[in-house]
């Protein structure tokens, strides 16, 4: 383990300007290679949605098998993004995440073999687990490199990572893969879906070694404290530079727990639009398919603002609070999910409204209750173990709703996909799914409100 312990602090022997220009430049650096680096990313694990059609089409695994795989792969991040959280704080984050990346990437170049289901759900739930390296070590280094005050600003930029990602694997990887079967044949097709995805994957672990860095500390500049003159709150001075202290204050305090409460129950939400945002527009309102994924996709876009604008807003304006932010949001996240399913029959600009509502929503909830908030209570040793915390409840919530949401769909007497509902004397019929989604947005929404008051002692 020597191998990931943090790289040992230089001395200070730079004059003031020149330490001035030095921290600016690698910390601006820092937040670059980080957004490119965490959408890398993603891309190894999003390759088996651009691959999955072909992958049943040409019968080598079925919609089951795949169903587990995904499975696998969510249930060990929400494991992963809490063991590694813990394990970042104490780390060598530049080695840390170039590890973390070259396992995933690793992952994806052996699906690219074939291998049976069973050894499959195996790989993909190490690459799960690898995954979850990723989120905490950046959010410490943004800790280490970044005051409170600024936090929220660079956050909410580094949060934009997950829609490069989304669309550097959606578009590169279906590019590689229509070509090199057009060339080479369907077989070797989805192959080079995954074998792309780990070369982008060993791209980023290229760029780490080149760019990341581990601290201010270990580059020979004072603590970003110290050089922005930050005053310590009553938690920093009770942990005192002692990691598990700052641990064990972030795992005690009952805010960051039902933070990530409420970001469970927002994720709830959120996934329940990636999952099944499409389906129900078909079923239940007759769009065709293509155009159902466009309304759909709106959210994927308008979400990429409103994260970059986020902690930007927050720091600004609302002097690092996030609370008014996270309330306006929760209420545009239930009136978006609440014209979508409410609102009966085909009326486009409604549909679109309703997505644009919910996709400025899941921008500013996914960068703060996703992690941000929960970071902000605890001292920055901590933030690894913060972030943790959230991302567990965050994942446990999409994980229940992908279970629940099933329950609410059935078949029609012609054999069709239908939902589960009840239709009322005047004729109305209300959907259980959208009672579920609803509920879980407006409960999100009175748990954010709990923690109103709280601040950083």
């Amino acid at each position: 383990m020597n191998f990931f312990s943090p790289l040992p602090h230089r001395p200070v022997t730079l004059p003031p300007e020149e330490v001035d220009r030095r921290f600016s430049f690698l910390r601006y650096r820092q937040v670059a290679v980080m957004l490119v680096v965490y959408a890398l990313f993603y891309v190894c694990r999003l390759a088996f949605s651009a691959t999955k059609k072909t992958l049943i089409e040409q019968n080598i695994y079925s919609a089951q098998e795949i169903g587990y795989v995904g499975a696998a792969m969510l249930w060990a991040y929400a494991i992963g993004k809490v063991v590694n959280g813990f394990l970042a704080d104490h780390a060598n984050v530049k080695r840390f995440v170039g590890f973390g990346l070259f396992i995933t990437a690793f992952a994806n170049m052996l699906v690219g073999f074939q291998m049976p289901a069973v050894v499959l759900i195996g790989v993909w739930f190490v690459n799960g687990f690898a995954q979850a390296s990723g989120a905490p070590c950046c959010v410490v280094s943004l800790s280490r490199w970044f005051a409170k005050r600024e936090r929220g600003t660079y956050y909410g930029i580094w949060s934009c990572s997950n829609n490069l990602g989304e669309a550097i694997a959606y578009v590169l990887t279906s590019v590689v893969m229509v070509n090199v079967a057009r060339m080479y044949g369907v077989d070797w097709g989805w192959r080079s879906g995954f074998w792309g995805a780990a070369f982008c994957g060993f791209v980023g672990i290229g760029l780490i070694a080149m760019f990341f860095k581990d601290s201010p500390e270990s580059e020979g500049l004072p603590s970003v404290a110290e050089w922005q003159h930050e005053p310590q709150s009553l938690d920093e001075k009770a942990a005192a530079g002692d990691v598990k202290k700052g641990q064990r204050l972030a795992f005690t305090n009952w805010a960051v727990w039902m933070i990530a409460i409420s970001g469970g129950l927002f994720a709830a939400s959120r996934y329940a639009i990636i999952d099944w945002g499409i389906f129900f527009l078909e079923v239940k309102k007759g769009y065709p398919n293509t155009t159902a994924a466009s309304i759909v996709t709106l959210n994927s876009i308008v979400g990429a603002v409103s994260s970059f604008l986020s902690g930007i807003i927050s720091d600004r304006f609302f002097k690092g609070s996030r609370n008014e932010l996270a309330l306006i949001a929760g209420i545009m996240n239930v009136t978006g999910l609440s014209l979508m399913m409410l609102v009966p029959g085909q009326h486009m600009w409604v549909d679109v409204t309703a997505m644009v509502l919910f996709g400025l929503a899941v921008g500013i909830l996914l960068t703060f209750l996703g992690g941000l908030m929960a970071v902000d209570l605890v001292p920055r040793i901590a933030a690894g173990a913060a972030l943790g915390i959230a991302g567990l409840g965050n994942y446990i919530g999409a994980g229940l709703q992908s279970i629940v949401s099933g329950y609410f769909v059935t078949k029609d007497a012609a054999g069709k996909p239908a939902l589960i509902s009840h239709t009322f004397a005047n004729g109305y019929t209300l959907d259980y799914i959208a009672v579920f989604w609803i509920g879980m947005a407006l409960l999100s929404v009175l748990c954010a409100l709990s923690v109103w008051h709280k601040r950083p002692r």
